[in-house]
């Protein structure tokens, strides 16, 4: 893959797409991913004209509706000259099956573009696409991640949670085994964590299923939960936000349906790598947590 442009300080720079989940109750997020990229030289650029990635439901109606706003976006980034970044998992799966549909049909790819050309934009196909995991992972890379590390993480046991919209499907994931992704441990090692194995490490927090099927969501919240708990670990750590709001925040509810007396921390991925790098518990607004954070750090 082609590396995000640098500027004239070296710093990588990326077109940010924050999606919804950034806005609103959630915009502390935005302050917490700008200070810890700051610790590793990225810088991200608004994309001033975005819109709602529509979350997978406007195609339910009209595939091409759905492909058109997704290309626009991407389309945004490509004049940008910058790889699109967005820390949204639901938002990257949806815009990386958009470009994966468009590339493989060249109908709906001329179609896609005469609906743009109404607004003077045109969508190429080549822009490279990534998340907040990966940029992490791979375009900072582990090495230099652990030099800005100043309190190693050492003693603490964590338990990772990627999330599904991240991992798959597959064939648009392109960096790492959507089975047996390594690349959150891989960060958490590198923070100085011990990362513990457990049994529902690759289910799904139920997230999305909370509409149509709360009390579903909630019991498939819990079995997250309690197979992470079953190995004594200190906390959980996502890489998706969503994923973070519903282990967090709907936790004390999933846990008293299931009848489970526990509590257990739930950290957004960046929220413990500033932690790590120097940044206190009010830098990283831990206080926003629904269950408290009271574990050493």
């Amino acid at each position: 893959m082609t590396q995000p442009p640098d500027n004239e300080n070296g710093r990588r720079r990326y077109a940010f797409y924050s999606g919804c989940c950034f806005q609103g109750a959630d915009a502390r997020f935005f302050d917490i991913l700008q200070q810890v990229f700051d610790k590793v030289d990225v810088s991200l650029e608004l994309i001033a004209d975005a819109v709602c990635c529509g979350a997978g439901v406007i195609e339910e109606r009209s595939e091409l509706a759905s492909l058109a706003i997704n290309a626009r976006n991407m389309a945004c980034a490509e004049r940008m000259g910058l790889p699109f970044f967005t820390p949204c998992s639901t938002c990257f799966n949806v815009i990386a099956n958009c470009k994966k549909r468009l590339a493989e049909d060249a109908r709906l790819f001329d179609q896609v573009n005469a609906i743009l050309a109404e607004d003077g934009i045109q969508y190429s196909g080549e822009v490279e696409l990534t998340h907040t995991l990966y940029i992490l992972a791979h375009d900072v890379g582990l090495t230099k991640l652990g030099e800005r590390v100043t309190h190693p993480l050492h003693g603490l046991r964590v338990a990772s949670f990627y999330g599904c919209h991240t991992r798959n499907p597959a064939d648009i994931q392109e960096y790492e085994s959507s089975h047996n992704p390594t690349s959150l441990e891989d960060i958490l090692q590198v923070l100085g964590a011990e990362c513990l194995d457990y049994e529902s490490r690759n289910n799904c927090c139920g997230y999305h299923v909370a509409w149509p099927n709360p009390d579903l969501s909630k019991t498939m919240t819990g079995v997250v939960l309690e197979g992470a708990q079953k190995q004594e670990v200190d906390l959980m750590v996502t890489s998706c936000p969503l994923c973070f709001k519903n282990l967090d925040g709907v936790q004390p509810k999933a846990l008293a349906a299931a009848g489970k007396p526990f509590q257990l921390p739930v950290l957004y991925l960046p929220e413990l790598v500033g932690l790590a790098c120097g940044m206190s518990p009010e830098d990283m607004k831990l206080d926003f947590h629904t269950v408290p954070v009271n574990v050493r750090l």
